[in-house]
Order: C-alpha cells, then structure tokens, then sequence
C-alpha cells in the first residue's frame, strides 16, 4: 500500500513539473544551446529508433564515470554474447559524447535516456524490447524499472556501491528505499562493505554478490591503450620536465592547488602542472586564476603546448587517463571539497604516486586498498597535498617503491566484467541462452 501511493505521488510530483521541466530545456537550448540537440529526447518526445528485433541487451549508464565504466563489460557481453545486440543510454551529455566516442563498436544503438515520465518509459521499453536490463552504479528511475517489471524483463545493478551519505539518507527512506533493491534478479557491488550496506537496506543475500570493481578493468584496458610517446609529442612536453597532475578538480581546489603549485616551483623551477577540470567549461575561469598569479598557463581546447608554461589547463574530455602517465605525482580531485572525490585507479594503474583530500568517500574501498598496498596517500589540505608531491618529486627511489606496490596490487585485481557477465548467464539463463 505504501509502495503504491509512493509511486502515485511520484506521478504526479513528475506529471506536474513537465511543463517547468520542458520550459527550462526550451529556454537553454534558445540561449546558451547546451540542450539543443537532445531537448526533445529528454522529454521523451523524441525516442531511438525500434531494436530489429526483441531481445537486445540495454545498458544504462548516468554520466561520464559509470558510462566508461560500462566499457569492459560491454567488451565481456560482446564477446560472450556476439549475436545479441546491445544498447546503451546515457543520462548526460558529456556521458552521451563518451559512449558514442568510445562504445560504437561495442553497441548498435547510443541514445540519451528521457526524463522518468510513465508514457516515455513504456514507449521507450517497447521499442527496444530488451531480454536484460543492465544498470550501472547509479540512476534509478522508479517509472522506468517498473515498466520493466511489468514487462518481465530481468534487471540487474551492477559496479553497485552505497556511499556514506547515500547510506544514511537511504536508512531514513528505508521502507521506500527497499523497493529499489528488491527490483534486480542480480546485484553485483563492488566490495564487500558495499554488499553489506544493500543487505541493511533489505535486499536478498542470495541475489547479492561482491565481484570486485569494474573500474579496475576500465584502467587497465585504457593503460595499455596509452600512447605516453605521442601525447609528449602533442603536448611539447620533454621526457626529463618533471610534471604533476591534479585530476577531475572542483570549484573550491584549484585556488588552494594553484597555491600549493607556486611553492613547489620554488623548490622545482621547470616543474609543470596539468590540472584537469571535472568540468572542461571552466577551463577558462582557472586561466583567470593562474593569471592572477603570474603563472604562465595554456589551454588543451585551443591546441596550445605546454612549452613556456607553468600550468596546462586539460579543457578535453577523455583525455585525464592517458596524461597521467605523464606524471611524477598525482592528486585526485573532489577530495578537498565535500563532493565524494573521482577515481585514483586512473593514476594508480601507470604506477604514479597519488594522494588526495579527506572527502573520497565514493571511493572508500578503493582508497582503504590503495593506502594498504601502499600505493597512495591521504592529504588533508592543499599544503599537505604540496608536501606529499615535494616528497615524491624529491625521492624518485620512494616513487619507484609505490610504482611497484601499484604493479602488484594490478596484479592481482581485475577480470570483474567476465565474473558478471558468467554469472549473469548462469542466473539468468532462459532469457540468454
């Protein structure tokens, strides 16, 4: 009973805020053009085109992270399953524009999810007539996952995780948010902490199973893809610059990075840093910044090179991965600020040294891993993160040893997406077989 009225009232909270919703994608697209391409499909008034035949396999991913997360797992499903036909949806456009970069191979389809409406869910599931439904991390569309149900279609969540807010938030919402859980025939987590926190919101042990992080088999296929030689060249970047990299930065962490940079080059004259936004538009905001400090600096997005620069201002997007390799030393970004902080796999994998804030949190797992296999290190502030690159560009022997435990710790972790996509066959056999 409170499971209906729960979704009723979600109906109508949605049903009601279409017009707002339509307006304001109206008035972006007219003015800064963001949405000019994909308003109509957010609104569910424009769909992909129909599957050519039922039994597709549909992939939904929210953003940027969890879309190139997908990545090895479509490469698993496409080489288990070679005459299915995959799809997969984004919910940004910055995701979108990496899976239509990066997964065209892999999918016959790439379109950018609409808005929750009821009616655009159930002409959407319709035209893709999906035998699995496969979410990624996050973006759970109550309407969407109901149609599905209805439809008797299997779902499965996989690279799940419940961070610390999310877990305290969900426990208060417990009753409707053991719904959410309860919707998947699979749940494949990323940890065992991760296992037990979908266990306390409710969900079925025996449909829960930790298989390790996908974003390990992310970087380790993007690592050995890396063209480091190239990318010098591009860059005008000389093999002996010592270099550091701050990556996926936030409002609130380039002023106190900047700062931190100033000091070193104190200490490093011809020391460079890349610093690459989570958001690529605000490449031209952290110019003023270097400006207002006499630091010399150059953009990816106009081609510049970062010969006569002190700062080289990464603008692009799926470009971080390969720079760290350029690196002597790391920080990973949305770690001083309150935001959860982004993956330090992507410098870990190339063996350089990274440290980052106290905010990980959507990382916890992965950060307790790396500082265990001594491949990281926590700074809880912009001269702390100052100290911890000085270390590391000072000691190249104490480099060399976290580059090491970084090899082995890659040595032994990885092959998450086969583990799914074996166990998804397995468990859900009558609809893949």
């Amino acid at each position: 009973m409170i499971e209906r009225l729960s979704w009723i009232l979600y109906n109508l909270a949605l049903t009601g805020l279409w017009p707002a919703i339509a307006l304001y994608y109206g008035v972006r697209a007219r003015t800064d053009g963001k949405y000019r391409t994909s308003y109509h499909r957010r609104l569910g008034l424009e769909l992909p085109e129909p599957t050519p035949k039922p039994g597709a396999i549909w992939i939904h991913a929210l953003s940027v992270g969890e879309t190139l997360s997908a990545l090895p797992l479509l490469a698993a499903l496409r080489h288990a399953l070679p005459d299915r036909e995959l799809v997969l949806s984004s919910a940004t456009e910055s995701g979108h524009r990496i899976a239509q970069a990066q997964a065209k191979r892999l999918t016959s389809q790439r379109f950018i999810l609409a808005h929750d409406m009821l009616w655009s869910m159930s002409a959407l599931v319709k035209r893709i007539r999906p035998a699995l439904f496969v979410l990624v991390e996050t973006d759970l569309w109550p309407n969407l996952l109901w149609v599905l149900e209805r439809r008797r279609v299997p779902m499965v969540l996989v690279n799940g995780r419940i961070s610390d807010r999310s877990l305290t938030r969900l426990r208060f919402l417990k009753p409707a948010a053991a719904w959410l859980p309860a919707r998947f025939q699979l749940i494949f987590c990323q940890s065992r902490r991760d296992r037990e926190r979908f266990l306390q919101l409710g969900a079925d042990p025996a449909r829960v199973l930790a298989v390790g992080n996908l974003k390990f088999d992310l970087v380790r296929a993007q690592a050995a893809d890396c063209r480091v030689d190239e990318l010098r060249v591009q860059l005008g970047l000389p093999p002996d610059r010592p270099v550091w990299i701050a990556g996926s930065t936030h409002p609130g962490e380039e002023a106190a990075l900047l700062d931190a940079h100033l000091g070193l080059r104190r200490r490093h004259p011809d020391l460079l840093l890349i610093l690459a936004p989570r958001h690529p538009e605000r490449g031209r905001q952290i110019a003023s910044f270097c400006q207002s400090r006499d630091l010399a600096w150059g953009l990816r997005s106009r081609g510049d090179r970062t010969t006569g620069t002190a700062v080289f201002i990464l603008d692009t997007l799926g470009e971080l991965g390969s720079c760290y390799a350029l690196a002597r030393a790391a920080f990973i970004g949305g770690s001083l600020v309150r935001f959860g902080g982004h993956n330090p796999l992507e410098a870990a994998v190339h063996g350089v040294p990274c440290c980052w804030g106290p905010h990980l949190s959507n990382f916890r797992e992965i950060e307790d891993t790396l500082l265990t296999n001594g491949c990281g290190r926590m700074a809880a502030s912009g001269a702390a993160v100052a100290d911890e690159i000085d270390r590391w560009l000072s000691a190249p022997e104490l480099s060399a040893a976290v580059g090491a435990n970084c090899a082995r710790l890659f040595a032994a972790e990885g092959r998450a997406a086969a583990r799914i996509v074996a166990t998804i066959r397995r468990g859900i056999r009558p609809n893949l077989c």
